[in-house]
């Protein structure tokens, strides 16, 4: 038998075709080494290190200067790093929100449908000419578009809770109505169902904003809270359901075939509930689409790979984030965290590392897979502890069998290597390995003894 590399999990295959590729990385992703033995590492997602606890409803958290701000339940609370302050009571709905700032240190909150002010003091309702949609902030103004509609309105400068019935614009473009305001760049982005245009403060003494006319996408939005800034750019779930990024004021897909046909899989209401939030960490930038209890794809900014994350015991990763702000704090169901990527746990909790490989394949004929090493970091599961990894094998690259353990070894044990033997035959053999101890797994490389026989 020959002794060679074994084509691994580097993301979520490119394919849309499951016997030519199910590769996928379930809570890790890849990363582009520049020096040592390797230059693609696969590493563990983030942890989730809770801070504290606080069950109900999580609908949104920002940050503004020093504190953040969440909407838990029908509560708008302050967080200071240590404890949570109530501010004040919103709508008793579990409906997602949005919340902007403006200099006065006011908040104005949206559930979708109606809005509230927090003026420092005391929450109250907004009296407002329409329906408030999910806000957005420039210039002094506070921005909403009209659920159902093409128009749009701006509040008073500086005054969130004063909205005059005149204060509207309409989408000219297409009369397709608006899913969302979203600020960018200091340029107001108003993506709608089919089409997405870019106005601009103006200051106009009849309205502040004005179009941009030669900013015109001809490309919508499928879920309002998809959309999120990051690596100065806005990226979004189309209307066709394509992951998109702006190069200026041209939509670029950044999904595969293999993350559209996810995405094409999950429900009607979990793509109309989409939800994105980004983040940096150890100086890769993701995108985290989550559609709720079905999928969660993340987009490496850095390298174009995509990976899958999720929650044990569930299909997403449950974890609600801001769409491009800076963020020190997330909430989960549990409460409010923050991500730590020292620890493979979610608030103390398990948390899975793994995936599936591409597939061993040659031209049709029969492999015989002798034995599969698994180049990994070892030796550094916590102490008295020792961590393990399963592996399964597919030979048919679909139907896997048993699982078979093997140890990374305990703390300083850095000579292990885990080794499967006698892995049998087949002609599109696909490899899925798991952990779930509380170790980071960190793979480097896999290599086998493989022979190839006549078809």
């Amino acid at each position: 038998m020959a002794a060679l590399d074994l084509p691994f999990a580097a993301q979520v295959g490119n394919s849309g075709v499951r016997q030519n590729s199910q590769e996928v990385l379930i809570n890790m992703f890849a990363e582009v080494e520049q020096s040592g033995r390797s230059r693609l590492v696969r590493r563990p997602r983030v942890g989730l290190r809770s801070v504290t606890a606080n069950t109900g409803v999580k609908r949104c958290i920002e940050r503004n200067g020093a504190f953040h701000y969440a909407v838990i339940d029908d509560k708008l609370y302050r967080y200071d790093g240590s404890s949570l302050t109530e501010l004040g009571t919103v709508s008793n709905n579990s409906r997602r929100c949005t919340m902007v700032f403006n200099d006065n240190g006011d908040i104005m909150v949206s559930d979708g449908l109606q809005g509230y002010v927090y003026n420092g003091t005391t929450v109250s309702l907004i009296t407002a000419p329409t329906q408030i949609g999910p806000v957005a902030f420039q210039g002094g103004y506070g921005i909403y578009s009209v659920p159902g509609t093409d128009q749009f309105y701006v509040t008073d400068l500086n005054d969130f809770a004063t909205i005059s019935a005149l204060s509207f614009a309409t989408a000219e473009s297409k009369p397709d109505p608006l899913v969302r305001a979203f600020v960018d760049h200091n340029e107001l982005w108003l993506f709608g169902v089919r089409t997405t245009e870019v106005w601009q403060l103006s200051g106009g003494t009849d309205f502040p904003f004005a179009r941009f006319t030669n900013a015109q996408l001809e490309r919508g939005c499928s879920a309002a809270y998809s959309v999120a800034a990051e690596d100065n750019t806005v990226y979004w779930l189309g209307d066709d359901g394509i992951v998109y990024r702006a190069d200026g004021y041209r939509p670029v897909r950044v999904s595969t075939h293999a993350v559209e046909r996810m995405i094409q899989d999950v429900s009607s209401a979990a793509k109309a509930a989409a939800d994105a939030f980004v983040y940096t960490m150890s100086g890769h930038k993701f995108y985290t689409l989550t559609f709720p209890g079905e999928l969660t794809v993340q987009f490496n900014i850095a390298t174009g790979f995509w990976n899958t994350c999720r929650t044990y015991g569930s299909d997403s990763w449950n974890v609600l984030g801001s769409a491009g702000h800076s963020a020190d704090y997330y909430l989960t169901d549990a409460g409010i965290v923050a991500l730590d990527d020292d620890i493979a746990a979610d608030e103390g909790g398990i948390m899975e590392q793994g995936g599936i490989s591409a597939p061993l394949y040659a031209n049709g004929r029969r492999i015989t897979l002798g034995s599969f090493f698994l180049d990994a970091e070892v030796g550094r599961a916590a102490i008295n502890q020792e961590a393990r990894v399963s592996l399964r094998v597919a030979r048919d690259g679909e139907t896997f069998g048993n699982e078979r353990w093997r140890s990374l070894g305990s703390t300083g044990q850095y000579k292990r290597r885990a080794m499967w033997r006698n892995l049998g035959q087949g002609r599109n053999i696909a490899i899925e390995f798991m952990m779930t101890d509380p170790t980071p797994l960190r793979i480097m490389g896999a290599s086998g003894e493989v022979s190839v026989g006549s078809s």
